[in-house]
Formats: C-alpha cells, sequence, structure tokens
C-alpha cells in the first residue's frame, strides 16, 4: 500500500518510508496466529465501514461469526491464497412480504447494559 500511494502520489513521503520499515522489522518476527489475529482486528474495521456502507445503499447485512473457518477456508480455496476467513458478511435485499419479522417490534438491549462511560 505504501509502495501504491507514493506511486499514484508521484512523491515519497518519507514517514510513511520510515513506518513501512518498522512493520516489515516488526511483523515477519511474530509467529503467524499472533499476525492473523492482528489481520483478523485490522478486517474488522474494514467490515464495520462496509456494514454502514451497505445500510446507506439499503442493502441488508448479517455478520456471521459463528461458522467453521477450516471449511470455509476449503471451500473457498483460501490456504492457497495464504488467506484465511475471520468473519462472513451475506449483503442481500430483504422481502418484507416473505419476512414474518419485519413488522414486529426491534427488540435491542438498552444502551446502558451494552456501553460503559468513563468519566
Amino acid at each position: 500500500m505504501f509502495d501504491l500511494t507514493n506511486k499514484i502520489r508521484g512523491f515519497e513521503n518519507e514517514g510513511w518510508e520510515n513506518y513501512s520499515q518498522m512493520l516489515l522489522n516488526s511483523y515477519p518476527q511474530k509467529d503467524a496466529e499472533k499476525n492473523f489475529n492482528h489481520a483478523a482486528k485490522q478486517a474488522y474495521i474494514a467490515f464495520s465501514h462496509e456494514i454502514i456502507a451497505a445500510a446507506y445503499e439499503e442493502v441488508d447485512t448479517t455478520p456471521i461469526e459463528g461458522f467453521d473457518p477450516a471449511a470455509v477456508d476449503e471451500i473457498l480455496g483460501l490456504r492457497e491464497k495464504g488467506l484465511r476467513s475471520a468473519v462472513l458478511l451475506p449483503l442481500g435485499y430483504r422481502q418484507e412480504e416473505n419476512d414474518w419479522l419485519s413488522n414486529l417490534v426491534k427488540v435491542r438491549k438498552p444502551m446502558k447494559d451494552l456501553i460503559s462511560v468513563i468519566e
């Protein structure tokens, strides 16, 4: 990403070069599982943006984490690409006429039960 950014912008950002080198010196020394866990957390950042963007476009999403990652990786051929699944995000359009839940009141936990305010 650093090289692509420099190429598109037409100049080298020295700060980015130093940061890139720091990453290259840091991550290869960590074990693969630690790097995967870090990458999975980073994926959740993009994941949250995808959910928001889909909602803006009136596309429904269903985040799924309770799946068999090894089976998904095999079906999608992820191992051969050096990848592993961390989360799934099906996208689609609702069919309210076939959805018995669509007219029911949404039930959510109160925010006070989900969020801790630190003052």
